[in-house]
């Protein structure tokens, strides 16, 4: 090949082998699970995701130090219980990331909903903390207390995470198409663990308003080190008009500008 823009076939099956199998590494993670109102929770999920077994919520800041795609980044993020044919598993309805690779790839592959942030994640035992900051609001901040350091341990584990994979329309309404159920598989490995206690507070945020989310009751607060492998697969197609009023939660809020700036043209 003359340039680096088109790929030769042994270079596209490299690459094709890392899409199918993204795996991180050395990862530092705080992760605080909330009780909510169920309410909320059915509003939040799309159908045909159904709420789990309880109104959970978890909320993560993680150090993720290696990955076979995208380098090392900081990642956040806010998961909703919920269930699929029957199987338990977790909705993402948000997913800040430090980097643009991180950004983009999980976004074109998987769908889930990224965005570029700054992420800090500071853990000196017995204490850790992490924070989100978009748009010069610090809008997720997580706090852990642990009267133990990390203890040693080799727990495996396998949760489905589902996103909702779709195209906007050029005309900017609607999408191309039916919108696809994303599976992302998270075989992951851990390594190093320690439980306690904590709090989360939620700052207002035109786009990110996960302040929408009562915090009920903090269940636990978890830190932990180890290691995560993906792999995916579409489960099901969702009629596109059906999905439209969960379509903007994985982007910013136009209409702050819209009001901001020019009028729009009719």
């Amino acid at each position: 090949m003359l340039t680096r823009f088109v790929k030769s076939p042994e270079e596209i099956a490299r690459l094709q082998a890392i899409l199918a199998a993204p795996s991180f590494f050395d990862i530092r993670t705080l992760a605080l699970s909330i009780e909510t109102d169920p309410a909320v929770v059915r509003e939040l999920l799309p159908p045909p995701l159904e709420p789990g077994d309880s109104s959970r919520v978890t909320l993560s800041v993680s150090d993720i130090r290696e990955s076979n795609c995208v380098g090392p980044f900081r990642g956040a993020s806010v998961n909703i219980a919920c269930r699929y044919g029957g199987e338990e598993g977790l909705y993402c309805l948000a997913m800040p990331m430090s980097t643009g690779p991180a950004v983009t790839f999980g976004r074109e592959l998987f769908a889930e909903p990224k965005k570029l942030a700054d992420i800090d994640l500071a853990v000196q035992f017995p204490h850790a903390r992490g924070a989100v900051r978009r748009h010069g609001v610090t809008f997720m901040e997580l706090h852990g207390a642990f009267e133990d350091e990390p203890a040693a341990v080799e727990r495996t584990t396998s949760v489905p995470h589902y996103y909702f994979k779709f195209q906007p329309a050029a005309n900017g309404e609607g999408f191309e198409h039916d919108v696809r159920l994303v599976r992302v598989t998270h075989r992951g490995r851990t390594h190093r663990f320690a439980r306690g206690t904590g709090t989360v507070t939620l700052r207002e945020s035109r786009h990110d308003p996960l302040i929408d989310i009562p915090v009920l009751n903090v269940l636990a607060a978890t830190y932990s080190e180890g290691e995560t492998h993906t792999s995916a697969k579409v489960v099901a197609e969702v009629p596109a008009a059906g999905f439209l009023p969960w379509a903007f939660a994985s982007s910013d809020d136009m209409a702050v500008w819209e009001m901001a700036g020019l009028p729009a043209l009719a």
